[in-house]
C-alpha cells in the first residue's frame, strides 16, 4: 500500500512539474543613453530542455521617434554547430517607418538543430530622440518564434524577455539645468536635500544629473562630491562626478 502511494505521489509531482521553455531575450535588457549615441542590442536564445532549434524568427517593436535602426546582422546561434544557416529575405528587414524589425533564419537539409545559449541577431540603433523611453518588445513573426528540427519540426515553447532604452538629457552635475556647472548647482542640491529654508523653496530640476555618485539616492554624499569636483578639492581629479549612464 505504501509503495502504491509513493508511486502515485511521484507521478503527480511529475505531471505537475512545469514544462521547460526556451528563452528569447533582448540583451542588455536596459540601457541609458544620450541623443546621438549608437547602441547595440542582441537578440539571444537559450534552450532549457532538450529542444533542438532548427529555425528562429521574431518581430521587434521600437519607438521610431526615439530610435532609428541602422543595421541588422545574423548572429552565431543557429550555426554554432558548424552547419550553416540562412536568412529568409523577405521577411527579414528593418522598417523604421513602422518602428519594427522582422527576422527569420533557418537551416536546410537533414541536419540537427542546436541547443544552448547564443546570439541570434545583433541590431544597431542610432539614438535620434532627445529624451524619453523606448520599449524593445519582442513578438512572433507570422505566429512563429522557434521551431525544432525535422522530422518533428514543430514550435518550441518560448518565453520572451523584452528590453528598453532610456534617453537621458542634460549634463552630469547640472542640477538646475542651466547648461553650466557652478556653485549654484551645489547650493541647489544642498538646500533641496536639507529642505532649507523650507521644503520646496529649492528644487532639483534634473534628478539624474544630481545623482553624481550613481548610487540611486540624492543625499549629502552627492552634495560633497559635486562641491569638491567643482572646487578641485583637495586636488583636481580627487572627486569626479559620475552620473549613471553618463
Amino acid at each position: 500500500m505504501h509503495r502504491q502511494i509513493m508511486i502515485l505521489t511521484v507521478l503527480i509531482c511529475f505531471l505537475a512539474a512545469p514544462a521547460l521553455a526556451a528563452q528569447m531575450s533582448v540583451e542588455p535588457a536596459y540601457q541609458e543613453v544620450f541623443q546621438g549615441d549608437n547602441i547595440t542590442v542582441n537578440i539571444t536564445v537559450a534552450t532549457e530542455g532538450d529542444e533542438n532549434v532548427y529555425a528562429a524568427s521574431y518581430t521587434l517593436y521600437f519607438n521610431n521617434t526615439l530610435l532609428n535602426a541602422t543595421s541588422l546582422a545574423k548572429g552565431p546561434f543557429l550555426s554554432h554547430d558548424g552547419n550553416p544557416s540562412y536568412l529568409q529575405r523577405p521577411p527579414t528587414e528593418i522598417d523604421n517607418a513602422a518602428g519594427e524589425i522582422k527576422y527569420a533564419e533557418y537551416k536546410i537539409g537533414t541536419v540537427p538543430g542546436v541547443t544552448g545559449y547564443g546570439v541570434l541577431s545583433t541590431i544597431t540603433f542610432q539614438v535620434i530622440g532627445e529624451e524619453g523611453t523606448s520599449q524593445l518588445n519582442l513578438s512572433d513573426l507570422d505566429f512563429a518564434l522557434l521551431y525544432s528540427a525535422p522530422p518533428d519540426y514543430g514550435p518550441v515553447p518560448t518565453t520572451l524577455n523584452n528590453g528598453g532604452v532610456e534617453i537621458r538629457k542634460g549634463i552630469c552635475g547640472d542640477v538646475n539645468d542651466d547648461g553650466v556647472i557652478n556653485m549654484a548647482d551645489v547650493m541647489t542640491l544642498w538646500y533641496d536635500y536639507a529642505n532649507y529654508p523650507t521644503p520646496g523653496v529649492y528644487e532639483v530640476s534634473n534628478a539624474w544629473a544630481a545623482d553624481v555618485n550613481c548610487d540611486g539616492n540624492l543625499n549629502m554624499a552627492d552634495v560633497m562630491t559635486l562641491w569638491y569636483d567643482y572646487a578641485n578639492y583637495p586636488t583636481p581629479g580627487a572627486h569626479v562626478v559620475n552620473c549613471c549612464g553618463g
